[in-house]
């Protein structure tokens, strides 16, 4: 009878009890005014409703690459922003993350969404202007997007290769919002869902109405050819609610996943990743662009084989459980079966 009372009772305790005492993880999230911010809340929400031992907290701050140096750091543990590109800089010190250095430890876990890196156009000065791509932005003031984001450095290094002498000036979110409505730009390179405007976005679009443009097929295949994290997809026309009338145009793409490193164990990664499998559903009904992804499978798929990325062990632990296949070359060395 002891033992049996002993057995119910490891039953049901909270998975903290079973696994070690509580912990606490920092969870690097964008700021509150980002649609992606409905993701973060959710995401932070899901973990603590499904593991009780998992105290996750929002940290708001800047994008994928500040993040990742605040893991370095050791203030974040995980973040809700990164992909294989940003993972393969940091790994190799390359690009935005050259100043840091290279740092290995760096982990994907699952995939968010597949985002576009919109460029966002003053609708007015489109039509006077008739700025219909890319290169039409030659010689006028635009906003590449935040520092430190993997768009910006998109749009910095786009603009350098093609060589489309665009006035980049970097700015904050609100900071270029209140300077296009001002007329200081034309316009911003904000990451969207493919069929719709962002949030942020579409509120400021009824006070000064916006419209989007791309990239030619040309341009497209060219910047791919010198990076090939650079992806595109191909909007078609009308494919955009916000903006019925614009054509068929390439935009910059990118899987976005979930990042952290290998300092956070395999038992702690496996733990979150069950958590968030539980509830995916309601992540998705938090953050729309989230539902129809399947978190491992559709991270797994695409990852590009070009550089060494490598994701959790905990992560790879899970899918293994599952009966999903994990490419050999995104296991990492520290995986224990």
């Amino acid at each position: 009878m002891i033992k049996l009372a002993l057995l119910l009772a490891v039953l049901a305790a909270p998975a903290w009890a079973q696994t070690g005492k509580p912990m606490n993880l920092a969870l690097g999230s964008v700021t509150g005014s980002s649609s992606i911010y409905a993701f973060s809340v959710a995401l932070a929400n899901t973990v603590r409703k499904y593991d009780a031992g998992l105290n996750v907290t929002t940290v708001e701050g800047g994008g994928a690459f500040d993040h990742a140096k605040l893991i370095k750091q050791g203030v974040l543990d995980w973040s809700v922003s990164g992909g294989p590109a940003v993972v393969a800089a940091v790994r190799e010190g390359s690009g935005n993350f050259k100043k840091e250095g290279a740092w290995e430890p760096a982990r994907l876990m699952f995939m968010r969404n597949v985002s576009m890196s919109r460029i966002y156009v003053r609708a007015d000065v489109a039509k006077k202007e008739n700025i219909r791509t890319w290169s039409d932005l030659a010689g006028k003031r635009f906003s590449p997007g935040i520092p430190g984001t993997r768009d910006m450095a998109r749009a910095m290094d786009a603009n350098q290769l093609l060589g489309s002498r665009i006035v980049m000036v970097p700015a904050s979110f609100d900071d270029a919002l209140r300077r296009i409505k001002e007329g200081g730009l034309v316009g911003v390179l904000k990451g969207s869902p493919q069929d719709r405007f962002d949030s942020g976005m579409l509120e400021a679009h009824q006070g000064t109405p916006l419209t989007i443009i791309g990239f030619t097929k040309e341009q497209a295949e060219k910047l791919t050819a010198a990076d090939p994290y650079n992806s595109f997809l191909l909007t078609p026309a009308g494919g955009v609610r916000e903006a019925p009338g614009a054509g068929a145009l390439y935009e910059m793409s990118a899987p976005v996943m979930v990042m952290s490193s290998s300092r956070m164990t395999q038992e702690t990664g496996y733990r979150i990743m069950k958590a968030v499998l539980k509830g995916w559903k309601e992540i998705g009904e938090a953050y729309p662009p989230a539902q129809g992804i399947k978190p491992l499978e559709d991270a797994f798929a695409q990852t590009p084989e070009v550089k060494e990325v490598l994701f959790h062990a905990g992560v790879v632990q899970m899918a293994q459980e599952m009966g999903i296949n994990v490419p050999a070359r995104l296991i990492p060395p520290e995986y224990k079966k």
